[in-house]
């Protein structure tokens, strides 16, 4: 199976800024992927590379399986792109609207009632644009890009704005359409949403991709045990001693207390491993990570591009 997207040391530079570096993936059929990052990190330059909106400085992009240099106006048909901010005309409504992006297109019009009604916009379709809160504008640029049943979805925040239940209406509609066979790549700042629906992320910053995989084996990964002992000193000698693969990745010492690299779920196994060496925990303190802990870890920053404390 041809990959949907595949980059391969992906570089955009503005000037002397280097906005994205070196970027390679691939995302597959039925693949709904989270890309995440700090504010400024290159997920909108990516996307908008993807799209054919922003000429890469160098580095390669297939689509389907061709180079997109080559056949953008065709493989581009495929492709439906959501941006962070959408511009569509203020006095036309919700409906109008998308039937001038499908004459545009050159797509069927038929299928816009239908699109209104699973994005969630059936009762304001008929406003003026212009009237639109925050939510309804990101519902009508989820629609507008669904035109043509496209094979591609690049997302930027398509649930920035919206309410709880539109939230959830949203992810429902994201999971069916990857069930369908669609690629989906999510860019996004909740990270509550894309630990939600996503099972692989991408996390980008400064330009570099600093982690990509499935997520629960990246927050197994980075899962901690904290540990005091009757004999710190020699459960530290011991435990490094023992370190291997899927069990413990490494010990460190902070603040007091001996911190492993292991998941919560070889607590049992550990404080037993102490035991047969006369060495019982006085402290034992299981944490699974979270998306978030994640995120700062691997970045240093929090989604809003700030240092982590």
């Amino acid at each position: 199976m041809d990959a949907a997207v595949e980059v391969d040391n992906l570089t955009k530079r503005y000037g002397d800024k280097l906005a994205v570096d070196a970027a390679s993936f691939a995302l597959y059929p039925g693949q709904l992927v989270g890309l995440l990052g700090p504010n400024g990190a290159g997920k909108t330059t990516t996307l908008g590379m993807l799209s054919g909106l922003i000429q890469p400085s160098s580095g390669t992009i297939r689509l389907f399986g061709q180079p997109l240099e080559a056949r953008a106006s065709q493989l581009l048909r495929r492709v439906g792109l959501m941006p962070e901010v959408a511009t569509f005309y203020p006095y036309l409504s919700g409906r109008d609207n998308l039937r001038v992006m499908a004459a545009t297109y050159g797509v069927d019009t038929r299928q816009i009632d239908d699109l209104i009604e699973r994005v969630g916009l059936a009762e304001n379709a008929q406003r003026p644009f212009k009237t639109y809160s925050q939510g309804m504008r990101q519902l009508l640029s989820l629609a507008n890009a669904l035109l043509g049943d496209p094979d591609l979805l690049l997302l930027d925040e398509p649930t920035n704005g919206l309410d709880p239940y539109g939230q959830q209406r949203v992810h429902s509609l994201l999971r069916e359409l990857a069930a369908r066979g669609k690629a989906i790549l999510l860019s996004s700042h909740l990270l509550r949403d894309v630990e939600e629906i996503c099972e692989r992320v991408i996390i980008i910053n400064r330009g570099r991709i600093v982690a990509d995989g499935q997520l629960s084996e990246l927050l197994r990964a980075s899962a901690r045990i904290l540990l005091r002992t009757t004999d710190d000193e020699r459960a530290l000698a011991l435990l490094r001693e023992a370190e291997r693969p899927g069990w413990i990745g490494g010990v460190t010492v902070e603040d007091g207390r001996l911190v492993l690299q292991a998941p919560p779920e070889q607590a049992g196994e550990l404080s037993a491993f102490l035991a047969r060496h006369a060495i019982y925990p006085v402290e034992l303190m299981p944490q699974r990570d979270s998306l978030r802990s994640l995120f700062v870890e691997v970045t240093g920053e929090t989604t809003d591009g700030r240092p982590s404390a």
